[in-house]
Order: structure tokens, then sequence, then C-alpha cells
């Protein structure tokens, strides 16, 4: 071994990367569903390689060897930890090394794995190739399917805790999650169990945490509950709407301008208000009095328009 360790180009190695799990230590399963009780996807890769003197000859006996992830096929950066493995069994030159690895490198960018055994750097780095159903983890990627009365994509977390989420999506300056549907829900959020929240959104300064949007005759938000609260507003309470908002008065609120006025009404089976000026001639005030919440919703109430409907007996002003 010292003998081939002078020579530094004596060792050569013929490597092959399987990655032969997904690399997330979390439960994320398409189908069947599995129970709650299976243990997680260990955060490990198989590395599989040949180590050969420089003559070709398969190397045998046991080896030191360090794993390293770099960004770049050469020079670059560091990815990660060392991951150290001693006295690696080698036998007519084959090995086989499990490494664990942290999962979070694993988000898109490209990896060159570089390999020095006992100390010996061995070139060129091997890229970090991913098998073909990875792929669909990749930022950018697509999960697209026609599947009926199941989920294209299923996630599951048994864990318990406010920040034991079942799916997390962060966007900087985008949308978090958008749901779309041509026939019916976009996103629906179920709870099972009291105190729970189907669909929770948070924003920060003058974002949306949640925004409902209907471009057609639906609902933008819908709100169901079979015995408690369908929408609930805390903090401030809040509710904001751009849509007009339309009161009802009825007649029987009018006031005269004068309590001896002869001015008289009367309702009607339509819902209106039949008034007669009375006896006397001149014009005659009616005051129509709306009362309106000084804030509804957490939002100050402003009249913007008054619209009367109104039809006079001989037809002449409508």
């Amino acid at each position: 071994m010292k003998k081939l360790m002078r020579n530094k180009k004596a060792m050569f190695i013929i490597a092959a990367l399987v990655l032969g799990v997904t690399l997330l230590p979390s439960l994320v399963i398409a189908n069947p569903p599995t129970g709650s009780g299976d243990p997680p996807v260990a955060s490990k890769i198989n590395y599989q390689g040949q180590l050969t003197d420089s003559e070709g000859n398969p190397l045998d006996g046991n080896y030191d060897m360090e794993f390293r992830l770099y960004d770049s096929v050469s020079g670059g950066s560091q990815v990660g930890s060392t991951i150290t493995k001693n006295g690696v069994a080698v036998t007519k030159g084959q090995f086989s090394v499990k490494l664990d690895v942290d999962q979070s490198v694993f988000n898109g960018q490209g990896l060159w794995l570089e390999v020095k055994v006992e100390g010996e750097a061995l070139s060129p780095r091997q890229e970090i190739l991913p098998v073909p159903y990875a792929l669909s983890l990749k930022p950018g990627a697509q999960i697209s399917g026609t599947v009926d009365h199941q989920p294209v994509l299923y996630v599951s977390n048994g864990g318990s805790g406010h920040d034991a989420y079942g799916l997390l999506v962060e966007s900087a300056d985008g949308i978090g999650v958008r749901g779309t549907s041509d026939h019916y829900v976009g996103v629906e959020g179920e709870v099972m169990e009291a105190g729970g929240c189907g669909v929770v959104g948070e924003a920060s300064k003058d974002s949306i945490g949640v925004s409902g949007m209907n471009s057609g005759g639906g609902i933008g938000v819908q709100g169901r509950s079979e015995t408690g609260v369908a929408i609930s507003a805390e903090g401030t309470g809040r509710i904001e709407s751009t849509a007009d908002s339309y009161i009802f008065i009825s007649g029987n609120e009018f006031i005269k301008e004068f309590w001896d006025d002869t001015t008289n009404w009367e309702a009607m089976e339509n819902g209106g208000v039949a008034i007669y000026r009375g006896s006397g001639g001149g014009n005659k005030l009616i005051y129509i009095p709306i009362t309106v919440p000084g804030v509804l919703y957490g939002q100050n109430v402003i009249v913007k328009e008054l619209t009367i409907y109104y039809m006079c007996q001989d037809g002449s002003q409508d």
C-alpha cells in the first residue's frame, strides 16, 4: 500500500454513484400511502466503485476514504461536510459504501463528488446524477397526471406541534401556494380535531395571507362549518371588501319637516311606499334617516351614494 502511495498516479477509481433511495428524511410517498408508523427514508446514497493500480490491476485490502461534494467539476466550493469512511473493504477492486448526506444540499444545484483514497484525491470529480423520478423534485419540475379519486401528490406528516407541517412552501416575492380548478375547489383545507385550522396564510407588511379569486360567477373564498364559525377574523377583526353594499330603508322611518304637515305615506305590497302630499300647495320635505354602523368588520363605513327610486302618480317624473 505504501509503495502505491509513493506514486501519485498509482490509483485509479472507476465508480458508479447509485441513488438507491429518495434523498428526503421525511415520508413523502405517492401511491399507495403507507401507515404513519413506517420509518422515514434515510438520507443516504450508495456509492460503488472499482479501485485499480496504474496498470489497471484491481486492488485488495482496506483503505481509508474521504468523500466531498463540490459545486463545480473543478475548483469551486465544498458543499456540506466531509464524509470519512475508514477501513473500506476492497475485494478484487470492488467496494461499496453508504454515504450519509445532508438533504438540504440537494436543492437542484449541480454537484460533483470528489473521492480521496489514503489522502490522495482522485480525479476527475464525478457529477451527481439523479435517478429519473428524482427529477420531479428539482426546481421548475412538474408533476402531472390524470388519476381519479386519489391525489397526484400525497404528503403526510405524522408528527405533532404547530410547526409539524405536511407541506411548507415559501416565496420571497411571489405566491406561496396557488391552487386552481376548472370545476371544483382550488385550495381546500380540512381539520379533524378541535382547535386546528384547515388553511392558514401568514403575511408581513402589506401582503396578503390568504387570497381567493373567482373570475366567473362563483365564490372567491368560502367558509363552511356544521356547528362552529365558518369564517373568523381575529386581531383587529378587519375584513375589507371593495364591493358595494346596499341598505333597504323602510318607509316607516320617514320624518315630516313639520309635525302638522298633512303629508302622509303608506306601505305597498311590493315593498315600496306610497307618499301623499296631503292638502295645501307648495313644496313639502320628507327626511329619510339612514342608520348605518360607524364601524363594520373593523372598517369605517362611508356612504358614497344614495339612490332613490320613485314614480309620480301622473307618470310625469318617474
